[in-house]
């Protein structure tokens, strides 16, 4: 991946709860209309948060003991 790419939103939900994906849909949400103006992908809350979710899903994968898709590890690994 490009580090200069946006990360991609991770649509795999194992490991996450219904109020975690609705409250990181309220904060994403609130960062785009909100969140501070455009900023390098490095510096972005909104980045951070998706990069935070593949973490999330790839630990839970990993708990489980199975093979995490690639686009969850690679967005995992990225930052």
């Amino acid at each position: 991946m490009n580090p200069d790419t946006p990360l991609p939103i991770i649509a795999d939900t194992t490991g996450l709860t219904r109020g975690y994906r609705f409250r990181w849909g309220l904060q994403y949400l609130g960062f785009s209309i909100f969140g501070p103006a455009d900023q390098r992908v490095e510096n972005s809350p909104k980045e951070r948060l998706k990069w935070e979710r593949a973490r999330r899903v790839l630990r839970a994968y990993e708990e489980s003991g199975r093979q995490a898709p690639t686009e969850v590890v690679e967005t995992a690994g990225r930052w």
